[in-house]
């Protein structure tokens, strides 16, 4: 479903009258916290390592951040309340990527951020966008916007139900998204001896 076609759901299933703008913040905001919970993205930037520079600009929000390498060198989080580990990364306040020790040598694509992939948010300009979650949950996107929009009218009831709905979605979303072998353990079909 393109944005559009969500909108025309949504108003559908539940008659609200609130502008395109206010639903679709809503809807990005779903759509944000399932980026961040349910549907995880593994991505990842390089940048080339300059000598003398210590920050890089954050590919993402560095809640996001996974993982930094720095040459073939695995790179801790420091936070300023915990003891020293070197080498390390940490984040400025303006919102960059600082590393340690500062690099003294350039080093083409030689540090990779590991991070999850964040969502594209939509926008009222483009409603034949469609949203990056995998298309056979679209309707996570409905009802998790349903569940906001009732809680706005105090519509108690309709928020129970369209939050049943939503988490059972979630639970689908979660089945399917396993990647768990039904068998992780070979069997030993002989006995022990």
């Amino acid at each position: 479903m393109n944005l559009q076609e969500i909108l025309d759901e949504i108003a559908e299933k539940y008659p609200h009258g609130l502008s395109n703008d206010s639903v679709i913040r809503k809807i990005n905001n779903v759509q944000n916290e399932l980026f961040r919970t349910a549907f995880r993205i593994t991505t990842m930037f390089q940048y080339d390592v300059e000598e003398g520079i210590f920050s890089y600009p954050l590919p993402c929000m560095k809640s996001n951040v996974i993982d930094v390498l720095v040459g073939d060198q695995e790179y801790l989080y420091q936070d300023v309340k915990k003891s020293a580990n070197t080498p390390f990364y940490y984040f400025t306040e303006t919102s960059e990527i600082g590393i340690y020790p500062t690099p003294d040598r350039d080093i083409e694509g030689g540090m990779v951020i590991f991070y999850n992939r964040e969502a594209a948010q939509l926008s009222a300009s483009d409603t034949l966008a469609v949203p990056e979650l995998d298309s056979d949950f679209h309707q996570l996107l409905v009802y998790g916007t349903l569940v906001q929009i009732a809680e706005n009218f105090q519509d108690v009831a309709m928020v129970n139900n369209y939050a049943s709905r939503y988490n059972g979605l979630i639970k689908e979303f979660q089945r399917v998204d396993d990647e768990t072998p039904d068998y992780p353990v070979i069997e030993d079909v002989m006995g022990v001896w």
